[in-house]
């Protein structure tokens, strides 16, 4: 019978084969790493660079490559490759600090018999080296913020997302992952969620290519309407996106680091104000903003 590995890292990747050999070869080396506990999944979306060639170095990779570029679609195909009990994706720009992979690893193999909800989330301006139990959608939303949106934070047992209904939905608005996320939990399920600083991050050049402000504020608080969360919970968490993920953009792409990104911004502040415009604390934040421009 053949040997089912305990985790499968699963990679995305697009035309970024230089930063994937660096995250290769950092997964492989790593001496956390135990080839009978682990595969490592490479899914590349039709890449025009030397992808390929990079992930022909390492042969314990199990290499796929699509017919052509099918943009987020790619992540639940990539998860779909996995044949591991636990499986979870894996952005192609990261590396495992050191510990991180054997405490997942453990954590893993503490709750095979139990299979509770377990996620494995970077720290956040909420939790920082810690656990967090959680037995609701509400409680879930509330402790991980808008940080289900990072595919990194993704993961959960095989059969879990097997049965995660029409992946594909939420392609076309580039967050499939955080309706992943608020479907996997349920009311009354015990979820583990644990807070460390897992990863490096090779952060590329000119990161960018999509319109950071219509996925992040548009599409990510229609997805969790559409998940028809409590009237608090939802309010609560466009405060702190508001707070903590729109204004620290705005400041990088509209004063101190635009020459960094390649985020597009057309009908940003139109879309925030779409959404913003009927709360108070809004405003303050937009006070504190031309404040911090002028002082700029």
């Amino acid at each position: 019978m053949q040997h089912k590995p305990l985790l499968s890292i699963c990679i995305p990747t697009y035309n970024r084969c230089e930063i994937l050999n660096k995250t290769l070869k950092s997964l492989f080396s790593n001496p956390e790493f135990d080839e009978d506990l682990i595969e490592v999944i490479v899914s590349d979306n039709c890449s025009t660079d030397h992808t390929s060639d990079v992930v022909r170095r390492y042969p314990k990779v199990k290499y796929f490559c699509n017919e052509k570029n099918v943009k987020d679609a790619n992540f639940a195909i990539a998860l779909n490759y996995a044949q591991g009990e636990y499986i979870r994706l894996f952005n192609d720009t990261l590396s495992f600090k050191p510990t991180m992979l054997g405490l997942m690893l453990s954590k893993i193999r503490e709750n095979l018999d139990s299979r509770i909800n377990l996620c494995f989330y970077g720290e956040t301006f909420l939790h920082k080296d810690s656990m967090v139990e959680v037995n609701s959608l509400g409680e879930y939303v509330k402790e991980v913020s808008f940080y289900s949106t990072w595919i990194a934070n993704f993961g959960t047992w095989r059969e879990n997302f097997l049965k995660i209904e029409n992946p594909d939905k939420y392609v076309d608005k580039q967050l499939v992952q955080v309706d992943w996320n608020l479907q996997l939990f349920k009311p009354d399920q015990l979820s583990h969620i644990y807070f460390r600083d897992f990863y490096n991050i090779e952060v590329p050049q000119k990161k960018g290519g999509y319109n950071v402000f219509k996925v992040f504020v548009s599409n990510y608080l229609e997805i969790l309407k559409r998940h028809k969360l409590s009237m608090p919970t939802y309010e609560r968490e466009k405060y702190q996106l508001c707070k903590n993920f729109v204004y620290p953009w705005v400041l990088k792409l509209y004063v101190h680091e635009r020459e960094k990104y390649d985020f597009q911004t057309g009908g940003a502040f139109k879309m925030i104000f779409k959404r913003y415009w009927y709360e108070p604390y809004f405003y303050l934040i937009c006070l504190k903003f031309f404040i911090h421009k002028i002082k700029s």
